[in-house]
């Protein structure tokens, strides 16, 4: 979700570099630990998936790709089609593994699966909110929307009992207050609020995104973390009209999330909001029919901007394709944690780059 109120930072006219603040390392290393030991309790398995990647490793807003060229040549890669003849692919530093992890699961034993790396975004501004390069957690799995959403909050909640679980004495090593009072109240049941409701209460019309301070009023509302959920679906004739007049502001989700069955003008999708951090995890149920994903695909927003950046932008996705046909798949749901923002919630920092020991954005690269 874009934000209205984040603090623009100053520009960097000398070396960004400063002195390692291993409270910041020791609580990441910390969190990061308690959370793979989390899912590996519930059955996850861990996945090295691809970082140079085809446009199948993008997120919806696909103008802030990374994309990697040796030399000048963007088609350094050169793939065989079926019949042996080269194509040329265009390249990207991934943004999210999950096309990965889902062509995964037609496996008959049903994995849960997850992958854990650096996700890259092209974000000009600079401020306390964004990172052009932040460690991601994401999971898929053959479990429900609402089970899903479970498996969000008994992931933060394990980082949160991890961190209440360090000793007073010790915390400030690890950068915490020695009384974790934000995190007192910490609920296990996060608040549910669906989008209609959300901007209602907002008074943002229909369509619209919610600013960072709307969502942080929304969770000073309701006394902790809560859930958005079922935002408008992008391919809905109402949205699509939406979209094609000025998607600017819109509240735009990835094309493969799965319509609600109940009201299909809605997708059954959830972001998570904490306080400090605000958005924190993006999460949906998938379409898993190869002839649905197609559809979605090359009606969406999202494909329309890739084929005016690369007019093969159809190659991006041809391997995904071709392993849904080949193996099929199972209804499934998962998400991206962005483990920065958390952090933030559970060290209580208003501020993304002091939680991490290398931040990185538009005007700081190391």
């Amino acid at each position: 979700m874009e934000s209205s109120t984040q603090t623009t930072l100053p520009l960097v006219t000398a070396t960004p570099f400063a002195e390692p603040n291993f409270d910041v390392i020791r609580f990441g290393d910390a969190m990061m630990q308690a959370c793979e030991a989390h899912l590996r309790r519930l059955g996850f398995l861990r996945v090295t998936v691809p970082r140079i990647v085809p446009a199948a490793g993008a997120c919806e807003n696909v103008d802030t790709l990374f994309e990697i060229f040796v030399g000048n040549d963007p088609h350094w890669f050169i793939v065989r089609d079926a019949e042996g003849q080269p194509m040329k692919k265009r390249v990207y530093f991934a943004q999210t593994g999950q096309l990965y992890l889902e062509s995964l699961l037609g496996n008959p034993q049903n994995p849960l699966l997850y992958c854990v790396g650096p996700s890259a975004r092209a974000e000009r501004g600079v401020d306390t909110r964004h990172l052009t390069e932040f460690e991601m957690v994401e999971i898929e799995g053959a479990f429900s929307f609402t089970q899903l959403l479970e498996h969000i909050e008994g992931t933060i909640t394990a980082l949160v009992d991890a961190a209440m679980a360090i000793p007073s004495a010790e915390r400030a090593q690890y950068g915490l207050p020695a009384e974790l009072t934000h995190l007192s109240n910490h609920p296990a049941r996060f608040t549910r609020l669906r989008y209609e409701e959300a901007i209602a209460r907002m008074n943002v019309p229909w369509g619209n995104d919610l600013s960072s301070t709307q969502e942080q009023e929304l969770v000073a509302e309701c006394g902790g973390p809560i859930f958005i959920t079922h935002f408008p679906n992008p391919e809905h004739p109402r949205m699509k009209a939406l979209l094609a007049a000025d998607p600017n502001g819109k509240a735009i989700k990835f094309f493969n999330m799965q319509p609600d069955p109940e009201n299909p003008e809605y997708v059954l999708s959830a972001d998570c909001i904490v306080p400090f951090g605000g958005e924190c995890v993006g999460s949906a149920a998938r379409v898993h029919q190869v002839d649905v994903f197609q559809e979605r695909l090359y009606s969406s927003l999202m494909f329309q901007r890739l084929l005016e950046k690369d007019p093969d932008a159809k190659l991006g996705f041809a391997w995904y394709i071709e392993a849904l046909r080949r193996y099929h798949s199972v209804p499934h749901a998962g998400c991206g944690f962005g483990m920065s923002r958390i952090f933030q919630y559970i060290l209580g920092r208003h501020d993304i780059t002091k939680v991490v020991p290398f931040p990185s954005n538009h005007e700081r690269v190391y």
